[in-house]
């Protein structure tokens, strides 16, 4: 009885639906001239086939990239593109005479009706999802020309080149095609005229675009000598934006350089000396530990401004053992070898003398502790000048070859803002 009863209710629900929903005369829409358009394509419309009449055809595709904005990750050597990629073919099963449908020349159809092109992006980051299919609305001409222009996001793989960072350039190149179809089938092309756009386009952070070089690649290999796989080549040309990496890293890079310089001008016996050169030696591990916050660990090359501060950390190491050194030698009382004392009347009577510019205080409270009797601190007064002396000529010598390294370094491994 229940079973019944539910019977006539739902039959009772059907009619009461079909009834209510039924649209008076007055109320529906006219069959006007792009309806019936649109119903006559795609009638008997397969978009799962290519669209030629002949399969030995091929569906020829033009392609422009409109680059509306970039980013590019050194990091992780991620380079990603978004444009409006504008794809026009020709579909030989949507063609119409207008004449037919009211004068109509065009019309607007939903891409997943018709047969769209699957441009595969062959460098793709694996990480990203990115689909082939598109998405968005065409536009069809009555001759059976269709322009699609989606906008599509690319994601794809750019080794980097850090050799000349931070005033380095990048070369970030994306490879188009077809993943399946040969160049007999689908054959992409640019068009003719501007087939890259940059009207629109905004710099991502920390890189500027400066610029876009297209290629099209004909696809012959050996493998398959009848048939191509052509491709499309995009080759990006971004410049870092170096005023912040140069003003953290560049910049106080020269300024421990002169830290580390000067230093050798100061007296052994100076405490300031000392301090200075030890604390250039910890700014060198200070901004060798920056530089790899801000460069892939295992890059294809070491930048040049790396090898710098390690070429000029050792020679701040070099000058705190020079330091140590000469310290050692002033304070020596006992007579210098004889080979020392005529180097120094050498060295001062001759030219030579016009290297030697830096002068060590002779006088030192230590030295003169233990020694109370006049002719003993003449005698070793004496004794300690040819140390002394010497050791003006070492740390002079020393200092002019720094200074040469110095220039030799900056000249190769700085690198310049072009």
């Amino acid at each position: 009885m229940f079973a019944h009863t539910l019977t006539v209710l739902s039959l009772f629900y059907c009619f009461h639906y079909i009834s209510g929903n039924d649209c008076p005369d007055d109320r529906k829409a006219a069959e006007h001239a792009e309806a019936q358009l649109h119903n006559d394509l795609f009638c008997a419309y397969d978009y799962t086939f290519r669209p030629v009449k002949d399969h030995r055809s091929a569906v020829n595709i033009s392609v422009r990239f409109a680059i509306k904005y970039i980013s590019f990750d050194a990091l992780e050597e991620t380079f990603s593109v978004h444009s409006w990629v504008a794809m026009k073919w020709k579909d030989e099963y949507l063609s119409w005479d207008p004449s037919k449908y009211g004068n109509i020349t065009e019309m607007q159809v939903e891409s997943h009706l018709i047969w769209t092109p699957k441009m595969s992006l062959f460098n793709a980051d694996a990480a990203v999802y990115q689909a082939e299919d598109i998405y968005t609305t065409c536009l069809l001409n009555n001759n059976g020309t269709v322009t699609c222009v989606p906008h599509v996001p690319h994601s794809g793989i750019c080794r980097t080149s850090l050799k000349y960072w931070p005033y380095d350039k990048q070369n970030c190149t994306m490879y188009f095609g077809s993943w399946m179809h040969t160049g007999e089938q689908v054959n992409f092309t640019f068009f003719k005229s501007r087939p890259v756009i940059t009207d629109d386009y905004q710099n991502g952070p920390g890189w500027k675009l400066l610029n876009v070089v297209p290629d099209r690649l004909p696809g012959h290999y050996k493998c398959c000598p009848n048939v191509t796989y052509p491709m499309l080549k995009y080759v990006f040309v971004l410049k870092r934006e170096s005023a912040g990496p140069a003003a953290i890293i560049v910049v106080p890079s020269i300024v421990i350089v002169i830290m580390t310089t000067v230093s050798l001008l100061l007296d052994v016996k100076d405490i300031s000396r000392l301090s200075l050169q030890c604390f250039s030696l910890f700014g060198h591990f200070v901004f060798i530990t920056e530089i790899g916050y801000n460069i892939p660990k295992h890059s294809a090359d070491t930048p040049v401004i790396l090898l710098f501060i390690r070429d000029s950390m050792i020679l701040c190491l070099m000058s705190i053992l020079l330091t140590l050194l000469l310290s050692s030698l002033r304070k020596r009382l006992e007579p210098a070898p004889l080979w020392m004392g005529s180097l120094t009347r050498l060295v001062t009577s001759g030219p030579g003398k016009y290297v030697v510019f830096t002068e060590f205080d002779p006088s030192d409270t230590s030295d003169k502790k233990t020694l109370t009797e006049n002719d003993v601190n003449e005698d070793s007064s004496r004794k300690s000048s040819d140390w002394i002396m010497f050791a003006n000529i070492v740390n002079s010598i020393v200092f002019i070859i720094f200074v040469l390294i110095y220039v030799i370094l900056l000249g190769v491994y700085i690198p310049q803002d072009s």
